[in-house]
């Protein structure tokens, strides 16, 4: 009989030491883990139930109001080029051309109102779905849908807001009246320190973009309109079956003091006895004779 060799006794050794679980690369051990990592978030994951449109409202907010910031106009003229927010603030590269123009490009007036009103209300709805994730009542998720709609609305107009204002935004890199003298100057000063070419007609082919809302502007846009769209079917789900009743007069109770209760009252009367005593029989007087006893001496 053949005996093995001491080499051969260790390898032996060393693979009845490996486990399944190491031969087959932890598969089971992996399965275990996750299956402990899910056990784990499932009393979470409850608690989110009956939210996830009011949770997805909130994120969608936020990240739209990170959106707000981003430029959301974007316009090159021969000049330059210039990127505005939907705040009001303009980022400008140019060569101040039109610095010495009589009548220098208009600057673009941007209303910021509608960015300020949006930001209030995704304030309000990441607030009122942290609050209703907790105390989940009506009024709190009522809340968050109408808060999530006025947000959508404010983001809408600043859209249109931003896209009126896209060829003022755009002239403010213009060069200016072309027959006005500083306009000429700027532009011959410009082609002699070689920042840019002096604009001749049909000499040379010139390319440029017009003003445009940006990606960031549509993505806002629809960023908004998402999270309201989910805030309004979580609020249509969890709401109580029937029509929807909009109240339109509130009701007003007034309590006042009644008269009988501000006049004294009077003090009530003795009752009368039901069982009276009987009243006594008084003695009859003895009636006179008519006929009295004659005399003795009559």
């Amino acid at each position: 009989m053949v005996q093995p060799t001491p080499w051969q006794e260790g390898k032996t050794q060393q693979a009845q030491a490996i486990s399944p679980s190491q031969a087959t690369g932890g598969a089971p051990r992996r399965q275990v883990e996750v299956a402990n990592v899910v056990a784990s978030l499932r009393p979470h994951l409850a608690a989110l139930r009956g939210s996830w449109g009011y949770l997805f409202a909130a994120v969608g907010s936020i990240i739209t109001f990170f959106a707000l910031f981003q430029p959301w106009v974007n316009a090159s003229s021969t000049d330059g080029k210039i990127k505005a927010t939907p705040f009001g603030k303009f980022e400008i590269s140019s060569s101040l051309v039109a610095l010495w123009s009589g009548s220098p490009p208009p600057t673009a007036k941007v209303n910021g109102t509608w960015a300020v009103l949006a930001c209030v209300a995704i304030a309000v709805v990441v607030v009122a779905a942290v609050v209703n994730l907790r105390a989940r009542t009506q009024a709190l998720s009522g809340l968050v849908m109408g808060s999530s709609i006025a947000m959508s609305l404010f983001v809408v107009f600043a859209l249109v807001h931003m896209n009126g204002k896209a060829p003022d935004v755009r002239n403010m890199v213009g060069n200016g009246p072309t027959r006005d003298l500083g306009s000429q100057v700027g532009m011959l000063v410009r082609w002699a320190s070689g920042n840019g070419n002096y604009a001749l007609p049909g000499v040379k082919r010139y390319t440029w973009t017009t003003a445009g809302l940006t990606s960031w502007a549509w993505f806002a846009g629809a960023m908004a309109v998402l999270s309201t769209v989910a805030a309004i079917a979580q609020w249509m789900r969890n709401r109580p079956a029937g029509p929807i009743h909009i109240p339109l007069r509130m009701p007003i109770v007034i309590t006042r003091p009644s008269s009988d209760a501000a006049a004294p009252h009077p003090t009530p009367a003795p009752a009368p006895n039901p069982d009276p005593a009987p009243a006594p029989n008084p003695t009859p007087a003895t009636a006179p004779d008519p006929n009295p006893p004659s005399g003795s001496g009559s």
